[in-house]
């Protein structure tokens, strides 16, 4: 399976190494002191934060974009995010998001789920609307929120 990872076009591939320099000429940012209290991240880890970005992986089979075109009704609108957790310079965890999308956030996890299933199997299920794959090297995750409009995907390195 080609996870082929691209937010913002630029290649995101857990456990390898990565310039901070790409992250940020892929509009991602650096959070802050303050979220970096919050999120209680260790001296040598960072993480980075891209709103509205696009996002493609499994070989273009699942691609996620924002869209906030005024023009659409409520329900036809959705915003993107994704996170990028690197410690020291290789990345270890990508998770990013579809949210408030009415038929978005069901679409792309139900997207997500078939693509897994094909390549891993079944899930283990960690709690209702929420299931892990693991290959030998990854862990890939899907979690529909209760008000099935947010949906969070995760990508990490198993350790």
């Amino acid at each position: 399976m080609d996870l082929n990872l691209r937010i913002n076009e630029t290649c995101l591939q857990p456990g390898t190494t990565i310039d901070n320099g790409m992250l940020m000429d892929a509009d991602f940012r650096k959070v802050g002191l303050v979220q970096r209290f919050f999120q209680r991240l260790p001296r040598d880890h960072d993480l980075y934060i891209a709103d509205n970005c696009t996002i493609d992986c499994f070989g273009d089979r699942l691609s996620l974009f924002p869209c906030t075109h005024d023009y659409l009704t409520k329900d036809r609108q959705w915003q993107t995010r994704a996170s990028v957790l690197v410690v020291g310079d290789q990345i270890k965890k990508v998770d990013f998001h579809v949210l408030e999308g009415v038929y978005a956030a069901p679409n792309s996890i139900e997207t997500f789920q078939i693509i897994c299933n094909e390549n891993f199997g079944s899930p283990e299920k960690l709690q209702p609307n929420h299931y892990r794959w693991k290959n030998k090297a990854l862990s890939f995750s899907s979690y529909l929120h209760s008000d099935s409009i947010t949906a969070d995907f995760c990508i990490e390195t198993l350790e």
